[in-house]
């Protein structure tokens, strides 16, 4: 069941962040950056697992690692644009 809830979420959130493409690409978002800040929330969201477990090579494990340490200082337009989508789509039903 929580898988099925995760994916229902990832879908969500992929359609809240394509909507806001061209608003996000007119503000200079490195829409590339932001989508994986998601996927990485949407795994580390899972109980039992996070971005650490993940079986993938060292120099992906370091960018999931940058990209998690930079989500969670929510300092970067692109940090604080993926928690503003997290929580806007905790608040809504799409």
């Amino acid at each position: 069941m929580q898988m099925v809830t995760t994916m229902v979420n990832s879908q969500k959130l992929w359609m809240v962040v394509k909507r806001m493409e061209p608003h996000l690409i007119r503000n200079q978002a490195n829409m590339e950056k932001l989508l994986k800040m998601l996927m990485i929330h949407d795994v580390s969201s899972v109980p039992g697992s996070s971005f650490r477990g993940l079986r993938i090579d060292d120099a992906s494990n370091s960018d999931i690692k940058e990209l998690w340490s930079e989500f969670e200082s929510n300092e970067t337009y692109e940090a604080k644009v993926a928690h503003a989508i997290i929580r806007l789509i905790d608040q809504i039903e799409i």
